[in-house]
């Protein structure tokens, strides 16, 4: 409303000088005044111009008075342009602010992302080391319950090594079935089977060895109703060790008495775990040895004996078990071992003498030899 009276007074002030401007103008003329020493025409012009002037300096008079705008736009221009430049260069400052702002905003969204990475990571670990940690404590009171039933087990093999030891003069007088340590029975398992697989062939080879003893004159235990007093943990760990190996592998299980067996008693036993491996191959030489010549069979014979009590001790070291009762790990022909005494006797040199396994021999044994002599070069 303001700018409309304004632009109305404006268009009738400059209405009002152009006519007055006219009319002088008109006047001038018709009475051929001069002004300045003009011409009447000259006059007239001048008149004309002054008037324009006044308009213009009315219009732009009224219009500063009456608008703020209008005297910064007039007056104030250079320095409109200096806070111009000045809010230019304060925008670019911020501009490149921005800039490096959205770079910084940038980076915490990356770094953010990666701890909320991280954390999800964790929370995931944490979420399974709660689980493992359960499965853990489960554990822990099944071990706990199994402790306690060990811990009675030993109680028990402890009261009955000492009712044993207890009847210390009469065992010192008894029939000794089996010494210490002395292997009872003995057999092979393969390796790989499941746990129930060799649980029952292990408890099949301890009934056999139950009716061997006790056609040897062992008893059952009265409480047990068992020949043999046996570590029930032993017994599982292994089970689980041949569970647990390959199956190609095989497994010699020997039952040995633990203290001295005497006729009339159970038997407290345990038991030994070796793998069954090939010691010497077929046609392996197993030692040489050269034996002089002598007319004395005896003396040649006697050599000859040595050697093989040197191949038993070899093939112990190397791992053949050997027999509990004659503690020999094989046998050799009687003719085979004629007739190299024989040789001998009648090469009149020195001869080598090697003795070589007949089959290939594992560590269940036995170990079946022959014997081969040849001059010494």
């Amino acid at each position: 409303m303001y700018s409309f009276i304004l632009m109305s007074t404006l268009i009738i002030i400059s209405g009002l000088i152009a006519f007055v401007g006219d009319w002088m103008g008109l006047r001038v003329g018709k009475k051929r005044v001069s002004i300045f020493g003009l011409r009447p025409h000259y006059t007239a012009v001048f008149i004309t111009i002054v008037t324009g002037i006044l308009i213009a300096v009315i219009t732009i008079a009224v219009l500063t008075i009456s608008s703020n705008d209008v005297r910064t736009a007039l007056f104030g221009m250079e320095e409109l342009k200096e806070k111009l430049s000045y809010l230019s260069r304060e925008v670019e400052i911020r501009n490149i602010q921005l800039s490096s702002m959205k770079e910084d905003l940038q980076q915490k969204s990356s770094q953010l992302q990666e701890i909320e990475e991280k954390y999800q990571k964790l929370s995931e670990d944490i979420k399974e080391k709660t689980v493992q940690l359960e499965e853990l404590l489960s554990i822990r009171q099944e071990l706990i319950k199994e402790k306690e039933r060990l811990t009675e087990e030993v109680e028990e093999l402890s009261a009955t090594i000492k009712a044993l030891y207890s009847g210390i003069s009469w065992i010192r007088e008894g029939e000794v079935i089996f010494g210490s340590d002395e292997q009872i029975a003995l057999t092979v398992v393969q390796g790989g089977k499941t746990i129930e697989e060799i649980r029952e062939e292990l408890i099949r080879f301890l009934n056999e060895a139950s009716d061997k003893v006790l056609a040897m004159g062992a008893k059952k235990d009265e409480r047990t109703n068992q020949v043999f007093i046996i570590s029930q943990k032993e017994f599982e760990d292994m089970t689980v060790k041949i569970h647990n190996s390959d199956i190609s592998k095989e497994w010699v299980v020997r039952l040995l008495s633990s203290i001295n067996v005497i006729k009339g008693e159970p038997i407290v036993a345990h038991f030994s775990l070796i793998e069954n491996k090939l010691i010497f191959q077929v046609g392996e030489v197993i030692i040489s040895e050269e034996i002089e010549s002598s007319k004395v069979s005896d003396e040649v014979e006697k050599e000859l004996l040595t050697l093989l009590r040197k191949v038993n001790i070899l093939a112990v070291e190397k791992g053949i078990i050997p027999d509990p009762k004659t503690s020999f790990v094989g046998t050799i022909s009687a003719v085979n071992l004629y007739d190299i005494v024989k040789t001998i006797e009648e090469s009149n040199t020195a001869m080598k003498v090697s003795v070589i396994s007949v089959y290939d021999t594992w560590s269940v044994g036995p170990l079946r030899v022959r014997m081969e002599a040849e001059p010494v070069q």
